[in-house]
C-alpha cells in the first residue's frame, strides 16, 4: 500500500503575511507624510504661500476681508453701509417745582408815616383774589370775613363813572362792616379796622394798593387804582354786593 506524500514544504503550509504598516514617529503630531513646515496649519495639499487667503476663497489675493461691504482698496477698520441713528435730542433740563406761595402774615409793624396817615384815613382797595387768603388767615369763611371786616368802596373815574371794589372796612360811626359806601363817605377819614396801635394785623396780607403805594407820586397812585378797577369785573363783585344787600336789609329790620 503506497503512503501518501506530505508537502513539508513550510510556504505551502501558512499564507503569505501582508507587509506591516508603517509606524508613525515617536512625538510627531502631524500625520507621516506631511511635508509641510512645522507651524504651518494649512490643510494638506494647499500649496498656497503661508498666510494666504482661505481654501475656497477665490477673490485676488490682497482684495478685502470676507463680509467687508467697503469698496476695494477701502482704509480703516469696517463700517457698516447701514445709515447712522440720529442723535436723539438733549432732553430739556426739568425745572424743579416750585414752592406754593406762603401765607405769611408775620410782620406787622409799618415804618412809614405815609402808610400810617392812609391807615388812619383811605385803606387800600384789595384784588379778588386777596380774600380768600384773607378768610383763611382769620380762620372764617369769605362771608364771614366781609361781614366782620371788609366794606365795598367806590370810586369815580376822570369820564364820570363810579367802580367799586372791595376794601377793609373803615371804623365810623355809625357804619358797619360789610357795607357799602358812597363817594362822600369815602371822602371822609376813617381808621382801617386792620390798624390796631401803629400796627397792621394783617400786613403780609394787606390789600394790594395798601402794599404798593407811592404817596409822594399822586400819579403812580392813580395808576394803581386805575390797574385795580378791572379786576373788579361784575361777577367778581356780585357776591359781595349781595351780601352787603342783605346785610343792610338786616339793619332796617325787613325780614
Amino acid at each position: 500500500m503506497k503512503q501518501k506524500h506530505r508537502n513539508t514544504s513550510h510556504t505551502s503550509r501558512t499564507a503569505a503575511k501582508p507587509a506591516a504598516a508603517a509606524k508613525p514617529v515617536a512625538g510627531a503630531k502631524r500625520p507621516i507624510g506631511d511635508k509641510r513646515p512645522i507651524g504651518d496649519k494649512r490643510p494638506i495639499g494647499d500649496k498656497r504661500p503661508v498666510g494666504d487667503k482661505p481654501v475656497g476663497d477665490k477673490r485676488p489675493v490682497g482684495d478685502k476681508p470676507v463680509g467687508d461691504k467697503r469698496p476695494t482698496g477701502a482704509r480703516g477698520p469696517a463700517r457698516s453701509l447701514r445709515p447712522a441713528r440720529a442723535a436723539a435730542p438733549a432732553a430739556a433740563p426739568t425745572r424743579a417745582p416750585q414752592p406754593k406761595e406762603q401765607e405769611d402774615f408775620s410782620v406787622t409793624s409799618c415804618s412809614c408815616d405815609n402808610c400810617r396817615a392812609a391807615c388812619q384815613n383811605a385803606p387800600g382797595w384789595f384784588m379778588p383774589n386777596q380774600i380768600p387768603a384773607l378768610a383763611r388767615h382769620l380762620g372764617l369763611s369769605v362771608e364771614e370775613t366781609f361781614r366782620k371786616y371788609l366794606a365795598i368802596g367806590v370810586t369815580r373815574l376822570a369820564d364820570g363813572t363810579e367802580r367799586s371794589g372791595v376794601m377793609p372796612h373803615k371804623l365810623r360811626d355809625g357804619k358797619k362792616p360789610g357795607s357799602r359806601w358812597s363817594l362822600a363817605e369815602i371822602a371822609q377819614p376813617g381808621r382801617c379796622i386792620f390798624f390796631d396801635r401803629g400796627k397792621c394785623s394783617i400786613y403780609a396780607g394787606r390789600p394790594y394798593e395798601c402794599a404798593r403805594m407811592m404817596h409822594d407820586r399822586g400819579d403812580q397812585t392813580i395808576r394803581l387804582r386805575k390797574r385795580i378797577i378791572p379786576k373788579w369785573t361784575d361777577a367778581a363783585l356780585a357776591p359781595f354786593l349781595k351780601l352787603a344787600g342783605a346785610a343792610a336789609v338786616k339793619r332796617r329790620g325787613r325780614p
